[in-house]
């Protein structure tokens, strides 16, 4: 179970990677890569489900016997709390381009930057679930990368929606930044819930 569950972590950071790739490219005015990363995304999203599935039948299998079972489900469903926020990031900007809106160079920049953060700790969040496999201790350790990433993304969170707010983009693209901007934020404290997951299974380990 822990396997699958690790399977899991790693597609769902690829998840997070495709939409990093696609603000990037949206920043870069790109928008061909931007739709090709979009693409890859659902692709991957479909993975997602399916070892989502995967995990719900092993916990089930195994029923009541398994003294871990409600940590792996919690678990299981914040990892896919993940990638449905990334889907809806990934949609909106799709649908932005799709409408030929203008956002500002500069705002879409510090979007991209704000995507990178939240990727950076997706994937320290996938270390720290490895660990959790060979070393409970280590995991535990590890697990606090993961909550000074998500206050330092709080920040720039922060930073940039003070900046939206006070520009004068028009109001349907503040509107849409603010909803892409709580979506990653959301992303980064539904990390730091998995890893309060993972320090769960490590006390069973």
């Amino acid at each position: 179970m822990l396997t699958i569950c690790q399977d899991h972590a790693r597609a769902v950071v690829d998840v997070v990677r495709e939409l990093t790739m696609m603000i990037d490219s949206i920043a870069e005015e790109k928008a061909k890569n931007a739709r090709e990363h979009y693409e890859n995304m659902l692709k991957l999203l479909e993975t997602t489900n399916k070892l989502k599935t995967s995990l719900l039948e092993e916990v089930a299998s195994v029923g009541s016997l398994l003294i871990s079972r409600e940590g792996f489900l919690r678990l299981i469903f914040e990892l896919e709390r993940i990638a449905d926020y990334a889907e809806a990031v990934g949609y909106r900007l799709e649908s932005m381009m799709q409408g030929k809106w203008k956002i500002e160079h500069k705002f879409m920049k510090e979007v991209s930057e704000l995507m990178s953060m939240v990727l950076d700790e997706m994937t320290k969040v996938r270390e720290t679930m490895i660990s959790l496999g060979f070393n409970p201790d280590r995991a535990i350790e590890a697990s606090k990368a993961v909550e000074e990433a998500e206050k330092k993304i709080d920040a720039k969170h922060r930073s940039i929606d003070l900046e939206v707010l006070s520009s004068k983009l028009p109001v349907q693209a503040i509107l849409l930044i603010r909803d892409v901007l709580d979506r990653l934020e959301s992303i980064a404290d539904t990390g730091v819930n998995v890893i309060d997951m993972i320090r769960v299974l490590a006390i069973y380990s």
